[in-house]
């Protein structure tokens, strides 16, 4: 049974090439409504559907997965949103050899998979997907006396934030410690180690990778 990766992709274009961005979202579409030939828990979006409309060998590409939300195409935009899960890690192969084949669409994605740690965001000057950081903290320990030393405590330990800077990442850790971090290492640590011997709480800062 494989970890599953949760992906979240933006195809887009430009004015020029909108018709051919149309002509993918259309597809994806078919793809979605039409039942599979081929027996499998992955349906009614599964990625295979996707590789054999475009041509693809399902037996030579990674396509262990489902498209699980194809958001609407607005008219007067350049891109549209999709939602997938995939086994382990994103399905780039897939989708580099798809949009190979619609003149000037590209993709963006940003993928998370705990188990290994995968946390992957392509999007690098933030359009679609700003997030770069992600602090989560869950658990049933007691919250840390020194925390919150400037407001109230919340009732339990339940936090999970994005952040699209290391500056407004230590701002809000800053908050919620009262204690001062300069560098991602220092900060990664303090998190790591907070809660080391207790098995029933973690708390983890991850970085987004390109």
């Amino acid at each position: 049974m494989p970890n599953w990766c949760l992906n979240h992709h933006a195809f887009f274009t430009n004015d020029e090439n909108k018709n051919e961005l149309s002509r993918l979202y259309k597809q994806l579409e078919t793809i979605m409504e039409t039942p599979s030939e081929h027996k499998n828990d992955f349906e009614p979006g599964w990625l295979g559907k996707v590789a054999i409309a475009h041509g693809l060998d399902i037996n030579k590409i990674s396509c262990r997965g489902w498209i699980e939300q194809l958001d609407d195409f607005e008219p007067e935009t350049n891109y549209f949103m999709l939602q997938s899960e995939t086994a382990w890690s994103p399905t780039d192969e897939l989708w580099t050899a798809v949009v190979a084949q619609y003149k000037g669409v590209s993709f963006v994605y940003i993928a998370e998979e705990q188990g290994e740690e995968v946390f992957i965001n392509t999007d690098i000057e933030g359009i679609y997907f700003p997030e770069k950081y992600l602090l989560e903290i869950y658990g049933d320990s007691p919250i840390p006396e020194d925390w919150f030393p400037n407001q109230d405590k919340p009732s339990s330990l339940d936090i999970r934030d994005y952040f699209s800077s290391f500056q407004e990442l230590v701002k809000y850790c800053t908050k919620v410690t009262g204690k001062e971090f300069s560098t991602l290492e220092e900060l990664k640590n303090y998190f790591t180690n907070l809660f080391v011997h207790e098995d029933n709480t973690s708390a983890r800062v991850y970085e987004f990778s390109c």
